[in-house]
């Protein structure tokens, strides 16, 4: 009789364990009949909605962070016509990503994504500076009612002005709309130093081909053992333009891009810190 309750309880508990690594393994990989649920499920909505279209289911996958799973939608025609369809776990559609489609937002991440390749040419090209630790390109893209700010220059692409789907000139577009980020380590942490480094970097993207319409640019001391030796010792442009990087004059302009890149960093602490007392009540 002992010997029959215990097989009982190790029955019980061996259920319990394998429930338990069930529930654990759907939460992290998900399980195979939701998957088929949500597979099913985009392929009726595709057909409900976008019939006339030749979109294609390419994967569905399980997303944990979520507990969703996420058809892959995508054309063999349209290179920018591609979205996801989110289903739960009992294949209900939770989210259509379609709108990034007709806003122009691939189209404005598939020309970043073109311009920040070219970009990469030049910064990593053996003979580009080690010490310049960050340096990348990006298309800025906004729609036509945000405002001109540090965030938003109005350089910025038009997401409403892209073409679905159109080649674009990348090194025009770059000319028009293409901004730099770069940050460089130095000694010598002045604005005098700054504006020779911003001529050596339009000296050599000219070399390269590659165009830009502006440049954030920050210089900064060495850090120390991997630590920033001083938060406040820099030199910085912001939104600076290609035209106005010329020795004729660069110095002041230098000077009065660093003064207000300085007043917009006091102006971002002070809104943090009034966030943080904000939510502290």
């Amino acid at each position: 009789m002992k010997k029959k309750i215990l097989k009982a309880i190790a029955m019980v508990l061996a259920i319990i364990l394998i429930i338990g690594v069930g529930v654990f393994a759907n939460a992290f990989v998900g399980n195979p009949v939701s998957k088929y649920l949500a597979t099913k499920g985009a392929k009726a909505h595709l057909e409900k909605t976008y019939g006339s279209t030749d979109f294609q289911i390419e994967e569905v996958i399980y997303d944990f962070k979520t507990c969703d799973y996420s058809a892959k939608i995508t054309s063999p025609t349209s290179i920018d016509s591609h979205f996801t369809l989110s289903f739960n776990f009992t294949g209900k559609l939770t989210l259509d990503t379609y709108d990034d489609v007709t806003s122009g937002w691939n189209t404005a991440c598939r020309l970043d994504e073109d311009y920040r390749n070219l970009v990469k040419s030049v910064t990593e090209s053996k003979d580009f500076p080690k010490n310049y630790f960050i340096a990348y390109g990006e298309i800025p893209c906004v729609l036509s009612d945000y405002p001109v700010d540090e965030k938003h220059p109005d350089f910025a692409l038009q997401k409403e002005e892209l073409v679905l789907d159109k080649t674009y000139d990348i090194r025009e577009l770059g000319a028009k709309s293409g901004k730099l980020i770069i940050s460089v380590y130095d000694e010598a942490v002045t604005e005098e130093k700054l504006s020779e480094i911003l001529l050596e970097i339009k000296e050599r993207f000219d070399k390269a081909g590659v165009t830009f319409k502006g440049i954030d640019c920050r210089l900064e001391p060495p850090m120390e053992e991997g630590i920033a030796s001083d938060y406040d010792n820099f030199v910085e442009v912001r939104n600076f333009l290609y035209s106005d990087i010329n020795e004729d004059g660069l110095l002041e302009k230098v000077k009065k891009a660093n003064k207000e890149a300085h007043e917009y960093h006091e102006e971002q602490e002070s809104v943090k810190e009034a966030e943080i007392k904000a939510a502290e009540g």
